[in-house]
């Protein structure tokens, strides 16, 4: 499901997040009081994990928004332990993990929307690799094949000028200095 996070619930977590969330918790801030529910579509993802952990007696997969888990967030205190389990700890990881990766899809889109696709100088290689390569070999592309002969050369070519310069007259004065 596009632009969705999973987040694994255990029974305590959607028991948990199902006593938080509320049909009468203020909605956006536009809404009128009474205007509409707040949260319909997470309640129902909610509520269907309580009874298919009841059911099935293991963890759901619940599949939520960017807005969803803003929401859960807001409500889950981290203090909250239920039994030994740490309910509110738990689920802010979760959270936080599918804020962190649906938030970085976001700004990803809006980077290729605003600069366009990523071009590729070889098959495979992305710009940005082939621009770390460059800064990791101190501004050169080594890849093989022709470039090391010819970086080969230009350090002949060094070398060389450097006996030229030696041959120069005012060489010894400037080395003097």
């Amino acid at each position: 499901m596009p632009n969705t996070f999973g987040i694994q619930l255990t029974q305590l977590e959607s028991l948990y997040l199902s006593d938080s969330i509320s049909m009468f918790m203020q909605g956006t801030p536009d809404a009128l009081p009474g205007q509409t529910m707040p949260y319909p579509n997470l309640l129902l993802k909610i509520g269907g994990a309580v009874l298919e952990t009841e059911q099935q007696k293991a963890e759901a997969m619940i599949h939520v928004s960017l807005a969803d888990l803003w929401v859960i967030r807001e409500v889950t205190k981290s203090s909250a332990v239920i039994g030994s389990e740490r309910v509110g700890l738990n689920l802010l990881l979760k959270v936080y993990t599918g804020i962190r990766e649906l938030s970085a899809e976001t700004d990803m889109q809006f980077v290729v929307s605003a600069f366009g696709e990523v071009m590729d100088d070889e098959p495979g290689k992305s710009e940005y690799s082939v621009q770390l390569e460059r800064i990791r070999n101190g501004g050169e592309l080594y890849s093989g094949g022709d470039d090391d002969e010819r970086n080969a050369d230009q350090s002949d070519g060094d070398d060389q000028s450097h006996d030229a310069d030696e041959d120069r007259p005012d060489h010894d004065a400037a080395t003097a200095a």
